[in-house]
């Protein structure tokens, strides 16, 4: 079996680890810092004695290799999967609008679900099933020169239906405007939820903080293994052979490496290329756009909220998210909010949450914490895709993973995993 070194904690390395453990390939996990979990992580809030994410995450069930991963390392138990599509979409009028899907007679169910999703006018909602028609049976390479928005108004979406449904979707697994995606990743990412199958529609909410749904579960995985993981471990230098085209050892903060077979880099590519540039390595990797995600956790003098979560229509909030102990609210593409202080924020926040939610007003925010990720994702732009797919999956024995490579989807956590899963195979 081969010796692997991988370098990065995320979901990416520590989704290729444990695919590369599980066919018992030996294994070696670097990390820069003394925690596992790279953007996706939780901790303890000792004020509250609460354990909270950096962000939260969803996932879905079209996410079959991030399935697979957890299935792996015995974390399956640690996610809640809905028995059917159900979201409820919150107007600035406080009423509520349900996307749900009544049985498992797919795709039956998702055809009935758009045609009494209320939110949108009985035209608005024949031109949307139109829309989804065009998904499926188009290539999604058809779009690659336009843009999400410029698809849909081509495709006779009115301004509310783009408010009330496809602005939600779009925003919370492309983390970006509809005026700078590539509608190529966006029907892609309509048709893998929406066309593999009823399981793909489902919405997956980990049950735990994300740590503990999948960080500690891998790192038992690996012991289990017999795999090293070494925390407050960082990469500085590659020695690179150009002549064979091969790593030969690596250079860390605490050890020379150089008894490994294959060279596995879960890292940005904003850090990467310096390391590269360090070790001499004649590779350019692409300049991304990247785009912040905003997380505000609230605690309240009683929670008012009734469902686990909720999509506000037309909202500075995206989505609210019920801990029970606490409330997230979490905005993508928050650059305009990313600016603000926490005081100007919470002020947003007050207005938001009492024009959508009629208990709100009888509501106090007894504390409050404000998580800012600058870098949270790539923009899957026009621009952005065209680089992607010019990228190599590998230099010699250097393997890349990371959302950021040529998967065809955005920047999410199957992004990241899938990319993990294209060199296991390939090593298997």
């Amino acid at each position: 079996m081969a010796k692997c070194i991988v370098v990065g904690g995320g979901f990416a390395g520590l989704s290729a680890a444990a695919f590369l453990a599980d066919k018992n390939h030996n294994v070696h996990l670097i990390e820069a810092s003394p925690k596992l979990g790279g953007r996706a992580y939780s901790f303890l809030n000792s004020k509250h004695n609460t354990i909270v994410d950096n962000g939260q995450h969803i996932m879905m069930g079209c996410y079959h290799y991030t399935l697979k991963f957890l299935n792996i390392i015995g974390a399956e138990k640690n996610v809640e999967i809905q028995k059917n599509l159900k979201i409820d979409f919150v107007a600035n009028n406080k009423k509520i609008f349900q996307l749900k899907a009544k049985s498992n007679n797919y795709p039956i169910n998702i055809l009935f679900a758009l045609i009494n999703y209320k939110a949108l006018s009985l035209l608005e909602r024949l031109n949307v099933i139109k829309l989804f028609l065009k998904v499926l049976y188009n290539y999604p390479e058809d779009y690659s020169n336009i843009t999400t928005k410029e698809f849909l108004l081509k495709n006779n979406q009115s301004q509310n239906s783009i408010d009330s449904l496809w602005e939600i979707l779009h925003v919370g697994t492309m983390n970006c405007k509809l005026n700078e995606s590539s509608a190529e990743i966006f029907v892609r990412v309509l048709r893998e939820i929406f066309f593999t199958g009823n399981q793909s529609t489902k919405i997956i909410l980990p049950k735990f903080g994300l740590s503990e749904t999948y960080c500690k579960p891998t790192e038992s995985f690996l012991e289990k293994k017999q795999c090293k993981i070494s925390l407050s471990e960082k990469l500085i230098k590659i020695n690179f052979n150009q002549e064979i085209n091969k790593a030969l050892s690596i250079e860390t903060n605490r050890n020379e490496l150089s008894e490994f077979d294959y060279l596995i880099l879960s890292v940005p590519p904003f850090q990467l290329q310096k390391i590269f540039d360090d070790s001499e390595i004649k590779i350019t990797l692409p300049t991304y756009e990247y785009s912040p995600i905003l997380n505000i956790h609230l605690w309240l003098n009683k929670n008012f909220l009734k469902e686990k979560f909720y999509g506000l229509i037309d909202s500075r909030i995206h989505w609210v998210f019920n801990h029970f102990d606490h409330i997230t609210l979490t905005t993508s593409a928050a650059d305009e909010l990313m600016k603000l202080s926490d005081n100007e924020i919470i002020k947003i926040v007050r207005q938001e949450l009492a024009e959508y939610f009629d208990e709100f007003n009888n509501i106090e925010i007894k504390d409050y914490l404000i998580i800012k990720e600058k870098r949270a994702t790539f923009k899957p732009s026009i621009l952005n895709t065209l680089h992607r797919k010019k990228l190599l999956n590998n230099l010699g024995n250097i393997y890349f993973a990371g959302d950021w490579i040529n998967t065809g989807f955005p920047s999410t956590i199957e992004g990241a995993v899938r990319s993990s899963h294209i060199f296991a195979d390939e090593l298997s």
